[in-house]
């Protein structure tokens, strides 16, 4: 017998998806469940598993051949040295955050450059008051330097480039197609734009390459006025160092949706800056999670079962 394990709860199992992967995929008996009781029996004989599933009961299935994740980042799995040399296909749930994790890009920036942080603290004092000009800015006309031109990184741009925006995007590969953005520049020189950039946009994967990628040399090269937004991962970014360059006005201010460590510390200065914006990772929630990332593992199932390759495959090497 084939298995297909389904990672959710049994009776939080969607029974419409489970008949779509039945039509797909016949040959296997799709099983519900996430802990090692309701697991253990099917572990020997799954050869496909999603969503999510504990990766010490992924190690334990010797016929494993694909495993979708349920997020877009699966650097908690690649931090096992047991699944970097795991043969099994693994591919994430990238492709269903751009239009969550987009408009809250744009939430962050929006409360930084209209002073909501300011409004909302009037409120809690019951004064009506305005903001002064002086801490405003607007997004016409600025520079936008994204790091990680993935699907979000695409969106972004194109909704920049609304705001009246100018945005660059620095990238590894096809560095000739412009597609949203204004410019495309490689990504080893990427340094050099952060001179000009008015909006740092971060959505980088965490790997060896990346961790710690912004520390105090880089936001020294960022100007006085620049802000810095990440919705990677946080380490990707010394926390001290961005703090550091806040408190002294190396940078103007900055919107994040993740950082290091999570969750903040009770003592951390970051929660006093009235020139960071700080939400609790959860940029890429929305109600419509469960249908689009349903969606692209039917899709990605039709792939396997006729022998191609699923969307999304993981690189173990590079770390996305």
């Amino acid at each position: 017998m084939k298995y297909l394990l389904y990672g959710t709860d049994p009776e939080k199992a969607d029974n419409q998806l489970i008949e779509k992967i039945q039509s797909i995929a016949p040959e296997y008996e799709v099983v519900c469940g996430r802990t090692e009781q309701e697991l253990a029996p099917y572990l020997a004989e799954a050869e496909i598993a999603f969503r999510e599933i504990d990766t010490e009961l992924l190690l334990r299935m010797p016929e494993l051949k694909w495993y979708q994740a349920w997020t877009a980042g699966v650097d908690h799995l690649l931090e096992d040295p047991r699944i970097m040399k795991s043969s099994f296909q693994l591919s994430t749930a990238s492709g269903i955050h751009p239009v969550a994790m987009t408009e809250h890009i744009f939430a962050l920036l929006l409360s930084l450059s209209r002073g909501l942080q300011y409004s909302q603290e009037f409120r809690s004092q019951h004064k009506w008051k305005k903001v002064p000009s002086l801490r405003l800015f607007e997004l016409e006309g600025k520079t936008m330097l994204i790091l990680g031109a993935g699907a979000i990184g695409r969106r972004s741009a194109t909704i920049a480039r609304a705001f009246g925006m100018r945005v660059i995007a620095a990238k590894r590969r096809h560095l000739d197609r412009l597609g949203p953005f204004d410019e495309v520049v490689p990504w080893e020189g990427f340094r050099e734009y952060l001179k000009s950039a008015d909006i740092v946009l971060n959505i980088l994967p965490l790997t060896p390459e990346t961790e710690g990628l912004f520390g105090p040399e880089e936001f020294s090269l960022m100007h006085p006025e620049s802000v810095f937004v990440n919705v990677g991962r946080g380490k990707t970014v010394i926390t001290e160092a961005m703090l550091e360059a806040l408190e002294k006005g190396t940078i103007a201010g900055a919107c994040l949706d993740v950082i290091d460590p999570e969750p903040l510390e009770e003592d951390s200065p970051a929660w006093k800056m009235k020139n960071l914006i700080l939400t609790g990772h959860y940029a890429g929630v929305t109600p419509k999670y469960e249908e689009r990332g349903n969606a692209l593992f039917l899709s990605n199932l039709e792939l396997f079962v006729s022998g191609k390759e699923p969307a999304n495959l993981v690189d173990r090497e590079r770390g996305y």
